[in-house]
């Protein structure tokens, strides 16, 4: 296993950026980051006992709210606050599973940090001393690619760009219970691209959008002319594969059937002379 500690500068201020992979398997990984001015915590601290309680709340989910959680634990001002979110073709047992294993590799594999954010195979975890639903979020982030290049990288990245463009469009409608989308395309000489990108659900349409056109400006420097990337942030991910990797979308609830509006009415008629 690698671990490697990157360095971002973000409109001037130093951001430090803790990635953690399992190495050298792309398909199979856990990464996690923080943000190095948002403070720390300190060992047998109440800030460490409620973060251990969304831990234990992330173990222990009964209802699957279709992969997405907002929790919290303790009161101000070491009030943990966290958002959970599994990509949409996933069923509670495998978004349990990896909800519990990421949230307890983030505390162990990035610790002491007062806000965090893990990734790994279809899931992420953050937490913060600070309210973070709804709230836009660019940092921490990282990308990870495969090292394989495609063979006409111009085709291949103008067939991206174009399936991109029209899954984000899909995921940025979506209701609030999921912002997701997944497809294929064919691009250059025949080769098929599959992509998915999602948000948060808490994010509204245009703060999806922005995040998801963020990190599609992204793969233009991480990714270009790779057969498969990932870029992920605290509030949106988006990957492509030249291989299927997704599944079928697990289904949202049907919307209740519109009411019926009542009929005319009419005033008796009278009859008679």
């Amino acid at each position: 296993m690698g671990c490697s500690g990157l360095f971002l500068f973000y409109w001037s201020v130093i951001v430090s950026l803790a990635a953690i992979a399992f190495a050298d398997d792309y398909d199979n990984y856990f990464e996690c980051g923080f943000v190095e001015d948002r403070g720390n915590y300190t060992a047998n601290s109440s800030y460490q006992a409620n973060l251990n309680r969304i831990v234990s709340q992330l173990s222990s989910l009964t209802e699957f709210n279709y992969g997405f959680f907002n929790l919290s634990a303790g009161e101000s001002p070491d009030e943990v606050k966290a958002i959970a979110l599994c990509t949409g073709d996933r069923t509670q047992d495998e978004c349990n599973s990896c909800l519990h294993r990421t949230a307890t590799e983030l505390i162990q594999r990035c610790p002491w940090h007062k806000e965090a954010t893990a990734w790994s195979e279809f899931c992420l975890v953050r937490y913060a001393n600070r309210d973070i639903f709804g709230q836009l979020e660019s940092e921490p982030r990282t990308c990870a690619f495969n090292t394989r290049k495609a063979s006409n990288p111009v085709q291949f990245n103008d067939g991206l760009s174009e399936l991109l463009n029209n899954l984000s469009n899909i995921a940025a409608a979506g209701g609030p219970l999921r912002k997701y989308a997944a497809g294929n395309a064919t691009a250059g000489n025949l080769q098929t691209i599959y992509a998915a990108v999602q948000c948060t659900p808490d994010m509204d349409k245009q703060n999806c959008t922005h995040c998801l056109d963020d990190g599609k400006a992204e793969f233009l420097n991480c990714c270009y002319g790779r057969i498969g990337c990932r870029v992920l942030r605290p509030t949106c991910i988006l990957r492509f594969e030249s291989n299927p990797f997704y599944h079928t979308a697990v289904p949202l609830p049907s919307l209740p059937p519109s009411p019926t509006p009542p009929g005319p009415t009419t005033s008796p008629t009278s009859i008679g002379g």
